[in-house]
């Protein structure tokens, strides 16, 4: 099984990505989840004209150190779709949708066999028939991508989420919370176009076990956002350092028959470090993945 990290973990860190994909590769690390949510502002280097050029140089440097992109991760829609959006909020859904567009484009220049997807919330959800309107408002959304699956030949990653309630702080229902409604929205959609993303530590905030979702997701999964937490904040942490049983959940994978690559997402081991600082913690994230996943 490849090990692999997202390119947000160090980007921060260096002024220019390309060292940090060149220091993932010194490493060991065999694979990166593409952090293009971070470039979903106006500005960037995705936002401007010559994103596809950019895109080739990224391709070339992860070429050069021997390091394959399995996956890119989509920009994040933040504003809930059941209130009305006031015009400002209107222009930044605008953008978004165009920067979600060319992601497809770059996905395909990198390599990328995965697009991740997250699925919209609403503000106000208490009933069953809100579930029902979030879930057709979800999959209609999902199906006006399947053109660019087709053009670009790469799946979408749908990734199971939480919610917290505004008062409480307590998880609660919402799109895609579980594994038997990844399989669903999977299975009408077609698993031709889509696949399962399961983020560890979604599951763990919301007391499933990430375990009992990868047997029912199955073969349907193919991506990985492995970090931990203790189950109350989606702190994005290191193996072992929260709750998640480790041990069980890699002989899961093992059991599944799992092809895909171990890819952390721990970006929450990085913030407010120094780059070589950073630098260690990276190397000290991939012993411990390698310690496990050469346990198998």
């Amino acid at each position: 099984m490849k090990r692999g990290i997202t390119t947000e973990e160090l980007s921060y860190q260096f002024k220019d990505e390309k060292k940090a994909i060149e220091v993932y590769a010194a490493i060991g690390f065999d694979a990166l989840d593409y952090s293009y949510d971070m470039y979903a502002y106006p500005g960037s280097p995705y936002a401007l004209d010559s994103y596809l050029e950019y895109a080739k140089e990224i391709k070339k440097v992860a070429d050069r150190n021997h390091i394959v992109f399995n996956q890119l991760h989509a920009p994040l829609y933040h504003h809930r779709v059941d209130i009305p959006m006031t015009e400002t909020e209107l222009k930044e859904e605008e953008f978004l949708k165009s920067m979600t567009l060319r992601s497809f484009e770059v996905a395909n220049i990198l390599g990328c066999k995965y697009i991740v997807m997250h699925p919209r919330k609403f503000k106000n959800y208490k009933t069953l028939e809100d579930h029902h309107k979030l879930r057709e408002y979800n999959l209609n959304m999902f199906k006006e991508f399947i053109p660019y699956i087709k053009k670009y030949n790469i799946q979408i990653a749908i990734e199971n989420m939480f919610v917290f309630d505004d008062k409480t702080h307590i998880p609660v229902d919402t799109s895609l919370r579980t594994a038997e409604e990844m399989v669903s929205y999977i299975d009408e959609l077609g698993s031709e176009y889509f696949v399962a993303c399961l983020d560890t530590g979604h599951a763990n905030i919301n007391g499933l076990n990430p375990c009992n979702m990868a047997k029912i997701l199955g073969n349907r999964l193919k991506v990985l956002h492995i970090h931990d937490n203790f189950g109350q904040l989606d702190q994005h942490l290191i193996c072992g350092l929260g709750t998640i049983d480790w041990n069980l959940f890699i002989k899961t994978l093992s059991d599944i028959n799992f092809q895909g690559v171990f890819s952390l997402e721990t970006c929450g081991m990085m913030y407010n470090m120094d780059p070589g600082i950073a630098e260690d913690c990276v190397r000290f994230e991939f012993q411990v993945i390698n310690k496990l996943l050469n346990s198998i």
